[in-house]
């Protein structure tokens, strides 16, 4: 018996059958990933390093060149790119189509832990990642408004970034223009030729003086606490008592031969808004997830939470989203599918 027979003589059957298969149809549309590009995973690592001053020839020769040593080893590889610029080391290793990406990422990461101990001291640990094909932020914020550039960094981190990294299919939110608080301690070379004193002896000092270390426990009537001993300098001022060396008896303070300045890092990235300078939040998500339904979710924060509770001057907005783009191919392909099946139905119902 074949199909066109049995949908005629056990039509229930033919109907039950269908009904199930549409079933499944809208289930499965209901829970599919929306996003503009389908998924595509290449089998592709990165290696990032950063050691902080170092120009490219150092970066080249003590990070680059060991790390890449290493790596070559690795079955599978189809490329290797490097990159060695002021103070970070990039690695991009390609491999066959053929290469599992988990399996690469793993062996990867085994002949990088191999040569930390060979690594500048200043080095801070490598990064290894893969690389994913089109993993850009599907929405940008900007922060903006009457306050100085710290204290719109400090409100994007612990206040906006914090509310919206919790949402559901949110992977990471990266800040943009971000510039973090950065105490400088400016030397007079002249001053500390007067004084005796050598740039070692002062970071002889901060090594000794302005650290944190543990201070064990606490025991007192059947409790236990933790003790931290907290030596570092907070405030500019109290850092400019700091004395680094003696004369005579008398102490040779930080503020004597250097100019303390709180301010930010330097400026290696900038954001701007509308002209005005502002902090930058992009929001990533994670693989698979509905692009739509967590822009639509950001934006009822938004307005629900975020903005309503914005401190005077201070403003809130979006400079871009992928959500409306992303909807409207989703309407069309839903107007191509409802057209298709009514079409569909229309030319059985003719000629059968």
């Amino acid at each position: 018996m074949n199909l066109p027979e049995i949908s005629i003589k056990r039509h229930v059957f033919a109907y039950m059958l269908s009904a199930v298969l549409v079933l499944f149809g809208i289930i499965s549309y209901k829970d599919i990933g929306v996003d503009r590009f389908p998924t595509v995973e290449f089998p592709m690592i990165s290696i990032t390093t950063i050691l902080p001053g170092a120009t490219p020839e150092i970066i080249d020769a003590s990070v680059t060149n060991l790390i890449e040593s290493v790596v070559n080893s690795t079955p599978g590889i189809d490329h290797i790119q490097s990159n060695s610029s002021a103070g970070v080391s990039s690695i991009n290793v390609r491999f066959n189509m053929d290469k599992d990406v988990n399996v690469a990422f793993n062996e990867v990461q085994a002949r990088v832990n191999r040569v930390l101990r060979d690594l500048p001291d200043e080095a801070e640990p490598p990064v290894v990642a893969k690389i994913e094909i089109g993993a850009l932020p599907v929405m940008w914020l900007t922060l903006s408004g009457d306050r100085t550039l710290q204290q719109l960094n400090q409100y994007a981190r612990n206040v906006v970034k914090k509310r919206l990294e919790t949402i559901d299919g949110v992977g990471e939110i990266q800040l943009g223009g971000e510039l973090r608080r950065t105490i400088r301690v400016n030397l007079d070379p002249v001053r500390m030729k007067q004084l005796g004193i050598t740039v070692p002896d002062v970071v002889q000092m901060f090594n000794r003086e302005h650290l944190r270390l543990p201070g064990g426990f606490l025991i007192k009537e059947g409790r236990e606490t933790l003790i931290e001993l907290d030596l570092e300098y907070h405030n500019p001022d109290v850092l400019g008592d700091m004395i680094v060396s003696y004369s005579g008896g008398a102490p040779k303070r930080l503020r004597d031969f250097a100019g303390i300045e709180d301010g930010l890092a330097d400026y290696r990235q900038l954001a701007r808004f509308n002209g005005k300078p502002a902090v930058g939040l992009g929001i990533l998500k994670v693989q698979n997830a509905n692009t739509v339904a967590i822009v639509d979710e950001i934006k009822r924060r938004l307005n629900e939470e975020l903005i309503p509770r914005l401190p005077p001057g201070i403003e809130l907005g979006i400079a871009h989203d992928d959500g409306d783009l992303t909807q409207g191919v989703i309407d069309s392909l839903e107007e191509h599918l409802i057209a298709g099946t009514l079409l569909t139905a229309l030319v059985v119902l003719l000629f059968l």
